[in-house]
């Protein structure tokens, strides 16, 4: 029995409206899908960025936490917060300074085509899984080795070597983090051959004088090192927001901020103690190294040069003239060589971990 033109009209209407609603659920469970991978891609980026802040503040602030006596560690809080705060401030800067360094670490820059989501989010969770396992180590590391690690290995690993942009990646980012810590160490060495005949083997008395100067470079390394490793975590952060009313670059660089505020806070010291020994004791040896280290890594910040400040500030430290700097010199190797022959890859296999692990339980 055939349906009357009104009830065809009726049923032509229901079809309508449970298409729309049926759409609209769908829209609805897709976008609470893509929240909630967004959600787990910020707490990841700020877990990075905690084990960034946990790791490297001592770097800056190891001279502060030293017994001018003994040269032994001592325990301290207030350089930790002031690292921590100037680490944050220039973290949040950075979003105004590091434009250039920003966009060389979009990942589509590092690719012949844009990867996926998931990608990005197994990337970001290799590097701070090395991170973090280094810091509960006590061993300090190059969060941008970490970075460039799990990003280039597992690109190798699940697209192909064709996959990635070499020439880019060559020029803009391995060249420099190679050639970095070489040019510190030029720098410091030049510096220090020019105003040896200020220089005195033995440290002046505690003055105030001396001892802002001791504050204020610790405060240039640990802003120039937020200046310089914010917009490699943030450019990671803002590519899982892409396509979400977050969609912008603000939100990853707040939670790197703060995340690096309290990771070296919290568990700052835990590098900062193995950092005594990698620290110039004589006081103008390490004024050179720190101003090399800042003035260094915020130029590359500036134009876009993929620095590590580990390294920069190793090299620097090496750079010294004389017994001062050869004594830092074989560490400062050793530190460079780790970085490309165990940080680098171990962070990409954590990543490819992760990949695996992501695509069998969600798919």
């Amino acid at each position: 029995m055939g349906l009357g033109p009104s009830e065809e009209r009726w049923y032509h209407s229901a079809n309508i409206v449970w298409g729309a609603c049926l759409r609209s659920i769908l829209s609805l469970a897709c976008v609470r899908a893509l929240l909630v991978n967004v959600e787990i891609g910020l707490a990841v980026l700020f877990v990075l960025a905690f084990g960034n802040g946990a790791n490297d503040v001592g770097k800056s602030v190891a001279a502060l936490m030293m017994d001018p006596d003994t040269a032994a560690f001592k325990p301290r809080y207030a350089p930790l917060i002031w690292g921590g705060l100037f680490s944050g401030l220039g973290s949040i800067l950075a979003i105004i300074i590091s434009v250039r360094l920003f966009s060389a670490f979009t990942p589509q820059s590092f690719f012949q085509t844009t990867p996926g989501f998931s990608f990005i989010l197994a990337a970001l969770v290799g590097a701070a899984s090395w991170i973090l396992i280094a810091t509960l180590l006590r061993i300090q590391v190059s969060t941008t080795h970490a970075i460039v690690g799990a990003i280039i290995v597992q690109a190798i690993y699940l697209l192909g070597a064709s996959s990635l942009e070499w020439t880019f990646l060559i020029w803009r980012i391995l060249l420099p983090l190679a050639a970095g810590p070489f040019v510190a160490l030029f720098g410091v060495y030049i510096i220090s051959r020019l105003f040896r005949k200020r220089d005195t083997e033995v440290d002046e008395p505690s003055s105030r004088r001396l001892g802002m100067a001791d504050w204020g470079s610790a405060a240039g390394v640990a802003f120039a090192r937020g200046v310089n490793d914010a917009p490699k975590m943030a450019a990671l952060g803002a590519f899982l927001l892409l396509g979400t009313s977050e969609d912008g670059v603000l939100l990853p660089y707040i939670v790197v901020g703060v995340a690096v505020v309290a990771g070296s806070l919290v568990w700052g010291d835990r590098v900062a103690k193995t950092l005594i020994g990698h620290t110039p004791l004589h006081r103008g040896h390490r004024l050179k190294a720190h101003a090399a280290t800042a003035v260094l890594v915020s130029a590359g910040s500036y134009f876009g040069d993929a620095f590590s400040t580990t390294h920069v500030s190793e090299g620097a430290a090496a750079g010294h003239h004389g017994k001062k700097g050869r004594q830092f010199l074989g560490s400062a190797l050793r530190g460079m060589a780790l970085a490309w022959m165990v940080t680098l890859p171990a962070a990409g296999l954590l990543a490819i971990v992760a990949s695996i692990l992501g695509t069998r339980f969600w798919g």
